[in-house]
């Protein structure tokens, strides 16, 4: 996973395009920035068609920029709020959410487990339930190192799953992940941003909170619009275990998830 600890975003008219710029860094704000400029100068040279620029260099020259040898990965650009170890790293999403991003954990979002247009048109979200159960409880059986631990969310399930030779894109997860029919996105988006995600907190819509404030916003108006949004989501519960499976799966990041999704606390209303 790439979650660069300082970073600046933009658009900006180069050439008489509209162009999405951005600078990252490990060290500073300001060497962030001057790799935003340092790009801005590679997009002019190759728009203008300046000799010496191929397509090839380019693309290597803004690999360089972001210290990134793979041309498919994909920067998380979220503010880091904690980083528990090496593996895991929990941000601030868009839209104010806490997020763990992990490469130790493995997540799987399903939305739907039953599929077929009928299923569609009159979702069973307790005959879904039932059939994930036994589905999760069949893989089990079949790997006794497999253990999994199966969530209830506001419109879906999340299950947490440990296995030998569960990597983020592995030929493991895309078998698990076929097998739990988990939501095609995320799967494509862990597979870009090179990591499982697990959002920790509500969604904000559900109290009708104003947008959280971009980053071009003052410190001040981030921590006013926190304070608000822990004061309006106290009430809510992000996810609620429903069964366990396998092995006990015993990780400091699991008791983690549990304490700040409030999951083991039935009573709560999900959002």
């Amino acid at each position: 996973m790439k979650i660069p600890q300082f970073w600046v975003r933009e658009r900006r008219l180069i050439a008489g395009r509209q162009v999405r710029l951005h600078g990252i860094s490990a060290d500073s704000q300001q060497e962030a920035e001057q790799r935003l400029e340092q790009r801005a100068r590679l997009w002019q040279d190759f728009l203008a068609g300046i000799p010496g620029m191929p397509v090839e260099l380019f693309r290597a020259e803004l690999r360089r920029l972001d210290e990134c040898s793979s041309p498919y990965a994909s920067t998380i650009f979220e503010a880091i709020e904690q980083q528990p170890d090496s593996c895991n790293i929990i941000t601030r999403n868009r839209y104010g959410c806490l997020v763990l991003n992990s490469v130790s954990l493995c997540f799987a979002d399903v939305d739907r487990f039953r599929p077929g247009l009928w299923a569609k048109l009159f979702p069973s979200p307790t005959k879904e339930q039932k059939q994930l159960s036994a589905a999760i409880r069949k893989l089990c059986a079949r790997a006794p190192e497999l253990s999994a631990r199966l969530y209830r969310t506001a419109h879906g399930w999340r299950v947490i799953l440990r296995d030998s030779g569960l990597t983020v894109g592995s030929a493991r997860e895309s078998e698990l992940f076929a097998a739990l029919k988990a939501d095609p996105l995320y799967v494509k988006l862990c597979r870009k941003q090179l990591c499982w995600r697990a959002r920790l907190s509500p969604k904000p819509f559900y109290r009708g909170l104003k947008r959280y404030p971009n980053p071009s916003s003052t410190r001040q108006a981030a921590q006013d619009w926190i304070a608000a949004y822990n004061a309006a989501t106290a009430g809510l519960g992000v996810c609620r275990l429903i069964d366990t499976f396998g092995g006990p799966l015993r990780d400091p990041m699991v008791e983690l998830h549990d304490t700040v999704t409030r999951a083991l606390t039935p009573d709560l209303e999900l959002g």
